[in-house]
């Protein structure tokens, strides 16, 4: 099994023509306060994935596999801090961004191109996190509702409402 970091790119001519490249991707500390950072999580306390690389067909390439991470959200109601363990199974396929005019072109759907050559296993994983995250974390003692402001207070154009003229 190889082992991968965030920065991984995969060169895909390096890549088993049969057979799969099998291998984890771990991240550092550092590489974690990178990403909470960018995200706007309070942390991410844990971050890897267990990988599968694949040919799929001529000019394509399949990465499967599992990643776990254990994150830091702030409630969107109280700012209390919300930890999520993440499980998400990655299913993508990498494709060759042209092919020759004398090849038969098959729409892929939602394919990746790859970036020179490679795929840009640290930045998949990166997008996974965010997208298997709980997008409106809340934590338990949020209320459902809330108004901002405050209650009870005339705002200066509060009597503009009664010139209003009663519908017919």
């Amino acid at each position: 099994m190889q082992s991968f970091s965030l920065d991984a790119m995969i060169d895909v001519q390096t890549l088993p023509p049969t057979g799969a490249l099998i291998g984890r991707l771990d991240t550092s500390e550092t590489e974690r306060a990178e990403l909470a950072l960018r995200f706007g999580y309070l942390s991410v306390d844990a971050l890897g994935a267990d990988l599968r690389i694949k040919r799929a067909a001529k000019g394509a390439w399949d990465v499967r596999g599992k990643l776990h991470a254990d994150i830091t959200q702030a409630c969107i109601v109280t700012g209390d801090p919300v930890s999520e363990s993440v499980d998400f199974e990655i299913e993508e396929r990498y494709v060759l961004a042209s092919v020759p005019e004398d090849e038969i072109v098959v729409d892929l759907g939602d394919a990746e191109p790859l970036v020179n050559g490679c795929i840009d296993l640290g930045e998949m994983v990166a997008q996974m996190l965010a997208l298997s995250a709980t997008a409106w974390p809340r934590s338990e003692g949020a209320p459902d509702n809330f108004r901002a402001g405050e209650d009870g207070k005339t705002h200066p154009f509060a009597g503009l409402s009664s010139l209003k003229s009663p519908e017919k």
